[in-house]
């Protein structure tokens, strides 16, 4: 899946020639997506993978609150498979909190609260001591979001007929395209409400 598909992408580029430059789209568009979601705050699911704003699983260690509201760092959430709760970061089987003792209260923002008659009273204040792992990003991708990717896409092509670069390769991704001009201002402007709170610190 990707945020947009090259069919997509070539109807907002009138210059394309049919699906010849898929090939090169799809490129752009991967990039495109792992650039959005990394100023948007999505880390990788797993070391070495891109970031994605798309629904993904997540394992993520997070500080203990304390009290009965948990804020996952990574939303929108949908779904939570467990979360341990252990100050000493063993996170063992006597560790887990029970499913039934938590509730995801507001999937958007990514807070899970502990039920008034969880036998798991408060999570740990604690460093690095909450283990949870979880379901989050769109499921459907933002109308938003599918216009600045659009938006980039033939940013990346004006500046490729502008400049002649021509130095595609899918293996290594050289697409000769840095960050900043991926997100424009404009893009940037269109991405903002969605970036998560750990991308603002």
């Amino acid at each position: 899946m990707a945020l947009i598909t090259a069919a997509e992408a070539r109807g907002h580029i009138p210059q394309t020639a049919g699906t010849a430059e898929d090939t090169l789209l799809d490129l752009w568009i991967a990039r495109i997506g792992d650039v959005f979601a990394r100023w948007c705050g999505y880390p990788p699911a797993t070391a070495g993978a891109a970031a994605t704003m798309e629904s993904t699983s997540y394992v993520r260690y997070l500080d203990g609150p304390g009290g009965r509201e948990l804020m996952i760092d990574v939303y929108p959430l949908t779904a939570v498979t467990s979360i341990y709760d252990d100050s000493g970061w063993s996170w063992a089987a006597a560790d887990l909190v029970a499913s039934g003792d938590y509730a995801i209260l507001d999937g958007s923002m990514g807070l899970v609260l502990l039920t008034e008659t969880a036998t798991h009273g408060t999570w740990y204040k604690a460093r690095r001591s909450i283990k949870a792992t979880v379901t989050a990003g769109y499921t459907t991708v933002p109308a938003a979001v599918k216009a600045a990717a659009i938006l980039a896409v033939r940013n990346c092509w004006n500046l490729r007929a502008e400049q002649g670069r021509s130095n595609v390769s899918g293996g290594g991704v050289s697409l000769g395209l840095r960050d900043e001009e991926i997100l424009s201002p404009a893009v940037q402007e269109m991405l903002w409400p969605f970036r998560l709170g750990r991308a603002l610190l």
